[in-house]
């Protein structure tokens, strides 16, 4: 049985920074054809105990556009050297959230920030809706309920 969804401690330490530890984290979404598309985000890392937030350089392609008709994406972590948590697989719902620019701008890691300076990009937050994943106690699962 799991436990709810909870990014905390070893599970926030593994994804907050994981860019700048080498590690970032891969985001698959569905793009218009139907087709998967998957790539690193730096700028990713916990907004809340359910929540990631993403800075998305391009507002207006990719991933910002299609979480808007198909929200439903999933996000890998792999590191094997790192304190706690070493794989995250991560299923949720995606939202562009103009509204948190300012806050999710200035949460992610300087190297994004710096790639994108001029912030043309937009916020984008994820219900987390499942984490299972292997850590320094071994495997979990979590899930909303």
């Amino acid at each position: 049985m799991s436990e709810p969804v909870s990014l905390t401690g070893e599970i926030a330490d593994a994804i907050n920074g994981a860019a700048l530890r080498g590690h970032p984290i891969a985001v698959a979404f569905v793009r218009d054809d139907g087709s998967p598309s998957v790539s690193v985000r730096g700028g990713t890392y916990v907004h809340s105990p359910t929540e990631l937030g993403i800075w998305v350089r391009k507002r207006d392609s990719g991933l910002a556009v299609a979480i808007t008709e198909r929200p439903r994406v999933s996000l890998v972590f792999y590191e094997t050297d790192g304190p706690g948590a070493r794989y995250l697989a991560i299923e949720g719902r995606a939202r562009v959230a103009p509204d948190l620019n300012d806050e999710v701008y200035s949460s992610i890691v300087e190297r994004e920030q710096q790639a994108d300076a001029d912030r043309k990009g937009v916020a984008v937050i994820i219900d987390v809706d499942s984490v299972s994943g292997a850590g320094a106690d071994g495997f979990f699962q979590q899930a909303r309920d």
